[in-house]
């Protein structure tokens, strides 16, 4: 048999191959349908675990029904979370977290958000509540994703079950929530 007579098998085995690879992706694309993009504009040099905060957030938007979409997680210095806090909130002061929902149709499994923490805020806090800044942002990120699934803790009676679900998720990515007279 003549190389020009392999060709076409050669090509048909090779077509069949790539097939099954695209179902594979596709497959996983349609399982995994969030997308995570993490965004890092800060100058200081607080540690942080981007892989727990993502395993935290795809578990929150996975409990919420959440199967596709896109979730932005803006990490930023105090100033521009000042800036964005006084535009946005008209708030004068850098915050710890801010939580955008850009589209949300939670019924049909939609939701595409952002959530900008700021770890100056988390280093300044943390001490207080006797953990580390990665943890306390951490939170931060766990408390504007639960914000964006319809959580809130405005009022007394919402409070709670924020706190509550806040430590879940942490302990869900292996952070235990220290005892504090709040907690």
């Amino acid at each position: 048999m003549s190389d020009a007579e392999n060709k076409p098998a050669e090509e048909s085995a090779q077509v069949e191959e790539m097939e099954d690879f695209e179902e594979e992706f596709e497959e996983e694309e349609i399982a995994d349908g969030i997308e995570f993009e993490f965004i890092d504009e800060r100058e200081t040099e607080t540690p942080i675990d981007f892989d727990r905060m993502e395993r935290a957030v795809a578990k929150i938007l996975a409990d919420a029904g959440v199967e596709r979409g896109r979730m932005e997680i803006v990490v930023l210095d105090a100033e521009p979370m000042r800036e964005t806090n006084v535009q946005f909130l008209g708030h004068d002061y850098p915050t710890d977290v801010l939580a955008f929902a850009l589209e949300d149709d939670l019924e049909n499994g939609l939701l595409e958000g952002n959530v900008l923490v700021c770890p100056d805020v988390a280093a300044e806090r943390a001490p207080e509540f006797g953990w580390d800044a990665a943890e306390e942002l951490l939170l931060y990120v766990i408390h504007g994703a639960l914000h964006l699934v319809g959580y809130d803790d405005h009022s007394p009676e919402d409070a709670p079950t924020m706190r509550a679900k806040e430590r879940e998720y942490l302990a869900f990515v292996g952070v235990e929530v220290p005892q504090t007279p709040d907690a």
